[in-house]
């Protein structure tokens, strides 16, 4: 039975909330979940909540106790966390008490049903409910308190750190075009899907819906976003339903499967997600295997008639001084005949001889003025971009947040650091 992978992600569960660890059981899936809920179930039965008060650490005054430690490190075991558990546990407790300080000393708390709705979510990507789980991991000895302290103090210290950290970060385009270079596509589905969400709050509501809702099955694009315009009471309406490139793995359970099948231009049968009923709409799909992905080079090659004469020379000499861009090439080319100038991106296996092995020889923006035509045409040639080869869900809009949520986490990262460089830790057994 395959085993969950908790790996890194576990060790980074205090500083990254209930998210990272939602999406270790959503790569494991509902089967090893229950393994590992049925496994933690062998565990020596809990001690009661009353003999473990007494402290086994204190951080600047808070107390962690010897029964807070025993839940977490049991939920740990449950998720077969590597290393020394106990120790893992104790460095979560203690980090979230400084976190849940940081977090409510800023006016930052979050309620009950967000801690509901928040362990919903952790469930589901188990392909269960949230009583479900809890009446799982409640086999391992471990009380329904310890995972709602558990979420709660990873949702508050994710909206400390979406409130403090995010308005501090700028991403510059030249960070992303950077990024867009560099990127490696990791392997999986990525659709790119339009919603459609009716209210099912009661019996009748609900029966209404799904009337409607059979009545969306199989509209085209423009019909299915007008319908969602005008039915939707998700925020997306505002936007004809549209939503962003999305991971399959990051959809609800029951989404994710109803789409993994369809192809672009097909809808979903009306699916229930909790109160809603909803109907996706495939607008493309992106499967993106494992390997190395190719090299694309954007590049552009000026052809100046006549050879490398002394003209030329100092033309070609000139637009090495000033041009820094191979856009700026359009200008130099105004008045020549189209065929001067070459713009071209391709797989760097691809480009054409003799511009393929002198560009493996450049820079971006960097010109060669060595090469001649077959027909004697002098060559000012001028690597544009060189990068991966990217799928269609890898946009500038994905790269950007990508890297604001590389900022932000290394932020906070940072502060907890120096919180727990300046807190008085006392580890009192």
């Amino acid at each position: 039975m395959k085993r969950m992978k908790a790996g890194r992600q576990i060790t980074t569960i205090a500083a990254r909330g209930a998210e990272a660890l939602a999406a270790t059981v959503a790569r494991s899936g509902r089967a090893a979940l229950l393994a590992c809920a049925f496994a933690a179930a062998s565990l020596a039965p809990t001690a009661a909540p009353a003999q473990g008060l007494a402290p086994v650490a204190q951080v600047d005054g808070m107390v962690v106790t010897g029964y807070e430690l025993d839940q977490r490190t049991r939920f740990l075991t449950m998720l077969r966390a590597p290393g020394d558990v106990r120790a893992l546990a104790l460095d979560q407790l203690v980090n979230e008490r400084l976190q849940t300080r940081a977090a409510e000393a800023a006016g930052v708390t979050v309620d009950d049903e967000a801690i509901r709705a928040g362990i919903e979510e952790f469930a589901a990507r188990g392909n269960l409910s949230g009583d479900q789980f809890l009446q799982l991991v409640a086999q391992g000895g471990i009380a329904p308190q310890t995972i709602r302290d558990f979420v709660g103090a990873g949702l508050i210290w994710r909206e400390y750190v979406r409130a403090t950290f995010l308005p501090r970060v700028s991403i510059s385009q030249a960070e992303i075009d950077a990024a867009m270079a560099e990127v490696v596509p990791e392997p999986g589905l990525r659709v790119l899907l339009s919603e459609i969400a009716l209210p099912a709050t009661d019996p009748a509501t609900r029966r209404a819906s799904e009337k409607r809702a059979d009545r969306l099955v199989g509209l085209d694009e423009p019909a299915f976003r007008d319908a969602a315009t005008r039915f939707s009471i998700a925020k997306s309406r505002n936007d004809g339903g549209e939503l962003s490139w999305t991971d399959v793995g990051e959809l609800p359970p029951a989404v994710g499967a109803a789409v993994r099948g369809l192809q672009p231009g097909a809808t979903t049968r009306p699916i229930p997600v909790e109160d809603e009923i909803r109907v996706y709409f495939l607008r493309d799909r992106d499967e993106v295997t494992g390997g190395t992905p190719a090299t694309v080079v954007d590049y552009a090659a000026l052809l100046l008639a006549g050879g490398m004469n002394q003209s030329n020379t100092a033309a070609a000499n000139k637009i090495r001084a000033e041009i820094t861009s191979c856009d700026q090439l359009y200008d130099v080319a105004r008045g020549l005949p189209p065929e001067q100038l070459i713009r071209e991106e391709m797989r760097e296996s691809a480009v054409p001889a003799p511009f393929g092995p002198e560009l493996a020889l450049l820079d971006p923006g960097e010109i060669s003025t060595r090469l001649t035509t077959s027909n004697g045409a002098m060559v000012v040639l001028m690597l544009c971009q060189r990068g991966n080869e990217l799928t269609k869900s890898t946009t500038e809009e994905a790269v950007g947040a990508q890297l604001r949520n590389q900022r932000v986490n290394a932020m906070a990262q940072a502060f907890i650091d120096e919180a727990r460089a300046n807190a008085t830790i006392e580890i009192l057994r």
